[in-house]
């Protein structure tokens, strides 16, 4: 008895360690993203705060067009790195948590290997099948969780691709939209 009682305290350890151990990497994360909002916030301040100023100190006729200028979103290329940042802090946040959850789940699977064996080597003559069942169930489940890790990784590295994808793409957009808007202002002056 005095052996499953410490079997259970041990168990119960391990389960808390499981949790706060998931609570403090989901946590990380929430601090990395609300860190990285404060930022973009404070620039976003910033640049409006100067553009608002540059078009202000224009010259008459330039006025409107330098005050919708100074109001204007702050540029694409911003937007795509704030979120290329958040997609970063994502997937961190995703391959630390199934670093967690997957070292809980190895230990879980030694410990039910060892119950296995321990109730292997005391089982009465006979419960071989029974033995054997336990075992393949085991192996099963180990199967199936390799697959379903496999699984997740290949998803996590598609999303990946599609995101480093469409970055470049709507750089690239970005990138003609600014010259375009370059060109334009230049032949508004003239």
């Amino acid at each position: 008895m005095t052996d499953f009682q410490g079997q259970v305290a041990v168990a119960q350890q391990a389960n808390l360690d499981f949790f706060f151990g998931l609570a403090g990497k989901m946590l990380e994360g929430e601090e990395k993203l609300v860190r990285l909002n404060l930022d973009m916030a404070k620039t976003t301040f910033a640049d409006w705060y100067q553009r608002m100023q540059d078009g202000l100190t224009k010259k008459e006729g330039q006025e409107v067009t330098g005050l919708q200028n100074a109001l204007a979103l702050p540029s694409a290329e911003k937007v795509l790195t704030y979120e290329r940042q958040v997609a970063e802090i994502a997937s961190t946040m995703q391959t630390q948590l199934a670093e967690v959850v997957d070292a809980r789940y190895q230990e879980v699977n030694r410990q039910v290997q060892r119950f296995v064996e321990n109730v292997a080597q005391n089982a009465p003559v006979g419960s071989e099948a029974v033995i054997a069942f336990l075992k393949q169930v085991i192996t099963l489940a180990n199967t199936a969780q390799e697959s379903v890790h496999k699984a997740a990784k290949q998803t996590a590295d598609f999303a990946q691709s599609s995101l480093d994808a469409a970055t470049k793409a709507a750089s690239e957009v970005t990138e003609a939209a600014d010259q375009a808007v370059e060109k334009a202002a230049k032949a508004a002056k003239h």
